[in-house]
């Protein structure tokens, strides 16, 4: 079994700038639906932030346990309800002393009146245990570049979402945290980029300085755009437009005259369908309302009531059409995530059946670019190139099988080398999901150990 104890700093630092900026969004919704709910308060986003970030390490080192599945389950809804605990004590109940428990009672009492009123511990519970399945859901997922845009743009969705809902009912104020929303993320960007380029240079304080001038810099320019854009300048640029009213009258009246030609012509036609209606509905005898007042007292009712309704469903009419809108996109966006990622496995296959090359020696002058990426990239191909071989001895990883789950299949099927598959496998979760660097001689010790199964697999391959 391989272990890979050092730490990549820089996958770290992605992680943490993930959790950091769908924070800032997820308050972003919080604070909305609760001010239109009218609860005064809310979680804060470091509570949120520490509840993603707890969710992400745990989705990370607690699956690489060697226990039952139940007893892992267990531990992870534990670390879950005292980080949401932890997050709530701190934000909602921050004025209480440190070792008075009376909050707890509120607390519960509080959330559990679901049916019954709104409240903010309501509202802050459902944040929190939605960002703790988030992170969890992250966890196991390599942070590639399209991973990270993808997510960038899906956030921008959803604070335009927030902010048209705070529009049409109660105006609530978070552009602050739209620009520390971009003030994280773009760094996020940045070093998904250069993951993705292959560098891995020692980036030193000159670097760390240019790229928050940059980011500076468009942060400054999104804030001049903004006090720009605002409705008294879209008002100001209409008046300057309306000359331009006219022409657009005339361009209108042209386009309907043809409109009004067919719809009369649609009319004539569809005469006799209207005449037998017209006679339908003469034959039927008139319900005296009038003369029955439980009847008028009834229709005023559901008057009343549609009058009452019509707000609240025009606001979820707003929503359906923002989610509608932003599935779309998300939907587009991860379709092309997909197949990119598809594509980067299908070469990395096609390049082991071509022929997987034999380790060579070290160099002997330091490389331009660190090692350790370029070995990480080593074991995430020795995995591919053991899918290969299990596909041509008729074990096929199914589509949705994670490689933990596939490892006790393959074992059984080869129970001579399942040290060898097992070390194999842990070694590609390592890089790959946990982001943690390879040396030379583990990829020289893995590649020793995949030549000698290649070899037992492809012995159980021609029995078959």
């Amino acid at each position: 079994m391989f272990k890979f104890h050092s730490v990549n700093l820089r996958a770290e630092l992605r992680l943490a700038l993930l959790a950091a900026s769908e924070a800032c969004w997820i308050y972003a919704v919080v604070l909305t639906i609760g001010t239109v709910a009218g609860a005064p308060r809310q979680v804060s986003p470091l509570g949120i932030f520490f509840v993603y970030w707890i969710a992400l390490l745990v989705g990370r080192f607690l699956p690489r346990v060697q226990h039952a599945w139940r007893v892992l389950q267990f531990v992870t809804v534990a670390i879950a309800l005292a980080a949401i605990l932890i997050a709530v004590r701190v934000g909602l109940y921050g004025d209480a002393p440190l070792a008075d428990l009376s909050w707890l009672p509120n607390y519960l009492g509080r959330t559990l009146a679901f049916f019954e009123r709104t409240t903010a511990e309501e509202f802050s519970t459902l944040a929190l245990i939605f960002a703790f399945l988030r992170g969890m859901s992250f966890a196991p997922r390599a942070l590639t570049l399209w991973v990270v845009g993808f997510y960038f743009r899906l956030g921008i969705v959803i604070f335009f979402g927030a902010a048209l809902v705070s529009a049409l009912t109660v105006p609530v104020d978070f552009t602050v945290w739209i620009f520390v929303y971009f003030a994280l993320s773009l760094p996020a960007i940045a070093l998904a980029r250069i993951e993705e380029a292959g560098q891995e240079r020692p980036l030193g304080p000159s670097w760390a300085l240019v790229m928050l001038t940059t980011i500076a810099a468009t942060l400054l320019l999104g804030f001049l755009a903004a006090q720009f854009f605002t409705l008294k300048t879209i008002n100001a640029l209409f008046e300057l437009l309306a000359p331009l009213d006219l022409i657009a009258q005339i361009i209108f009246t042209l386009l309907a005259v043809p409109l009004f030609f067919l719809l009369e012509l649609a009319a004539n036609l569809l005469a006799p369908v209207f005449d037998l209606i017209r006679n339908a509905l003469a034959n039927l005898q008139t319900l005296p309302i009038g003369s029955n007042p439980e009847i008028v007292r009834v229709l005023n009712v559901i008057a009343h009531v549609v009058v009452d309704l019509v707000p609240y469903l025009r606001l979820l009419g707003v929503f359906v059409v923002v989610i509608f809108l932003g599935w779309l996109i998300a939907r587009a966006l991860n379709k092309r995530m997909k197949w990119e990622e598809k594509e980067l496995y299908a070469r990395a296959a096609l390049e082991d059946r071509d022929g997987f090359a034999a380790a060579k020696a070290p160099p002997t002058q330091p490389a331009r670019f660190a090692r350790h990426e370029i070995h990480a990239e080593n074991v995430r191909r020795i995995y591919a190139a053991l899918l290969v071989q299990a596909e041509d001895a008729g074990m096929a990883r199914r589509a949705a099988e994670t490689p933990l789950e596939f490892l006790p299949r393959l074992s059984a099927r080869f129970p001579d080398i399942a040290p060898a598959l097992q070390a194999i496998t842990n070694a590609y979760i390592a890089v790959h999901y946990a982001q943690q660097p390879a040396t030379d001689a583990q990829v020289r010790e893995l590649r020793a150990v995949w030549q000698q199964a290649r070899k037992k697999m492809r012995e159980a391959g021609r029995r078959r």
